[in-house]
């Protein structure tokens, strides 16, 4: 039995569909139609180009922290941060905000309940009543390294990030220390960054960018929230993390032994390695920032882990793959 050629097969799937070229339809008889220049660019369609720079980014992290950058750079909110939502705890884990002063931070050390109102801002936007909720007379919080601190009190408005039904975060922004009002207009265009988020992140979710690592549909909600916090943060250590959670480390370390198959070590170390490759094919060309950027504390950590994955130093795999002298000249 032969298979059927692709252009055989190609030719069977367009046979089944008809010509509508204006030429085709009016035999060629009448004026033809006149292409127009216009109409004036779009402020919207400029809003999307700007914003879809998001799917090109391979981490969440690196997502979120550049929508953050958009949102106070290209839509001009004061200050701003995101925030992911974990179901099962009903938790909002930070990732990314602003001081009180307009620098982008770290946030990945907080976290809040949401709540029965926080949830009702995502049925809101779900159901279409509201695309964000104002919070009136909230208090405004500043983070510095571990420390919160209230500086006043204000407006804060709440937009989900979202894909149909399913809500995966909340972007919130306020006034800082500035008297500036709501503005609509930077409010909509903060839901279309929100909007597009969601389908980045989505989509990423479906993509399975780190293949390399075991995947359970069913995992404990404490494990849940260790695997969401390492894939944005593959730095943090796991005596961070277990206090963060409120569990002990060796709980924690039982956790992904027996519901991954593999230690929290390896599980990590893995994280670190599939960001430092990714890292690296986008053409950096110092091995020593790279390893530092995809998690490690020390090139030697980084280079013991290295070995341990790959079974060669850093440097023998760059010249195999032709990387950039700099890199090459690495031990």
């Amino acid at each position: 039995m032969t298979s059927t050629p692709p252009s055989s097969s190609s030719e069977m799937r367009l046979k089944s569909r008809r010509r509508i070229d204006w030429q085709v339809l009016t035999g060629g008889a009448t004026t033809a139609p006149v292409w127009s220049a216009g109409p004036a660019a779009s402020e919207v369609v400029a809003l999307l180009t700007t914003f879809s720079e998001l799917c090109e980014y391979e981490t969440n992290d690196a997502l979120l922290r550049h929508a953050v950058e958009l949102a106070l750079g290209t839509i001009g909110l004061v200050r701003c941060g995101i925030y992911l939502y974990d179901e099962p705890a009903d938790l909002m884990l930070g990732t990314w905000g602003t001081s009180i002063d307009g620098q982008v931070i770290d946030e990945h050390h907080s976290m809040f309940t949401l709540g029965e109102d926080g949830r009702r801002v995502f049925e809101r936007a779900i159901t279409g009543e509201a695309a964000w909720t104002v919070i009136e007379n909230s208090p405004l919080i500043d983070q510095r390294g571990q420390m919160a601190t209230v500086v006043g009190r204000g407006w804060v408005v709440c937009t989900p990030i979202r894909v149909a039904d399913r809500c995966l975060g909340m972007l919130y922004n306020d006034p800082g220390s500035s008297d500036a009002p709501i503005d609509p207009l930077k409010q909509a265009q903060a839901g279309l960054l929100c909007a597009l988020v969601g389908v980045a992140l989505r989509a990423r979710q479906h993509s399975n960018q780190y293949g390399n690592l075991p995947q359970t549909s069913a995992r404990h909600p404490v494990l849940r929230r260790a695997v969401h916090r390492l894939m944005l943060d593959p730095s943090v250590g796991g005596a961070t993390l277990s206090k963060e959670l409120g569990v002990s480390l060796s709980h924690l370390a039982r956790l992904f032994k027996s519901e991954l198959g593999v230690s929290l070590v390896d599980y990590r170390n893995q994280l670190r390695m599939d960001r430092f490759l990714e890292l690296l094919e986008r053409g950096s060309s110092s091995l020593i920032d790279v390893a530092r950027a995809a998690g490690f504390g020390s090139y030697a950590q980084f280079h013991r882990v290295f070995r341990a994955h790959h079974g060669q130093t850093p440097r023998q795999y760059c010249t195999a793959r032709g990387l950039s002298a700099r890199a090459a000249r690495l031990p």
